[in-house]
């Protein structure tokens, strides 16, 4: 888990809020300049990785985004769809201070993603997520070769899903840059949109059971 939120509940809800009105506060400081001064739109394209810092543990708290294992989390879940993401930049910050750049760390958010999955099959199977629940997200770590192994359909993202990567373009290029151990661009005009459902995700139990497993040792050894 997160060591930010092993504090006392008063002080996450106090620090969480703390860091909201300051997110919020640093926009309507753009918006407010940007009326008299247009080119001061533009620093939104460096705002969009504060907010998304900023705004994560309150967003946690109130249930807008859904944790199933430290790095991967539903955004606006619900019974009909769940929407997957890698953990953020917060949480990043927290979970890997110790942790070197390249295979150690892409080896750690590829255990921690797999375990967020077997975890939505936990609730799957005890009926506290319908069978019945379409769950789709975009990967950087799975080929769509792996993927489709796995269970997964893939296809072309939408223009939304697009547009998002787009405006996180900032933090997908130092994520993906510490994971690959290098400099490195992710290649979000080629992102794929990986679907499933989740009584297939369930039938493909073993086979994510023995990724894990795998990944594990190697996790051990390093």
């Amino acid at each position: 888990m997160n060591s930010f939120y092993k504090q006392a509940k008063f002080l996450v809800w106090l620090e969480s809020f703390i860091l909201l009105l300051i997110g919020f506060s640093i926009a309507i400081t753009i918006i407010e300049n940007g009326q008299e001064q247009p080119l001061f739109y533009l620093l939104f394209i460096v705002y969009v990785p504060v907010a998304q810092f900023a705004f994560t543990p309150f967003f946690k708290l109130v249930g807008v985004y859904q944790y199933y294992s430290p790095m991967l989390l539903g955004y606006m879940a619900n019974d009909k769809k769940i929407d997957l993401h890698s953990g953020t930049s917060f949480d990043y910050f927290f979970l890997f201070q110790k942790v070197s750049k390249g295979t150690e760390w892409r080896n750690r958010v590829l255990v921690w993603q797999i375990e967020g999955l077997l975890q939505l099959i936990d609730q799957i199977e005890n009926n506290c997520i319908p069978a019945s629940v379409n769950i789709i997200g975009t990967s950087y770590f799975f080929s769509e070769r792996q993927l489709s192994n796995l269970g997964f359909q893939t296809e072309k993202a939408t223009l939304f899903y697009r547009f998002n990567l787009f405006i996180n373009f900032i933090d997908l290029f130092w994520m993906y840059s510490l994971a690959k151990g290098k400099l490195a661009i992710p290649a979000v005009w080629c992102a794929k949109k990986a679907r499933i459902s989740g009584d297939t995700l369930v039938a493909q139990k073993t086979k994510f059971e023995g990724l894990y497993q795998k990944l594990k040792v190697k996790q051990a050894i390093m």
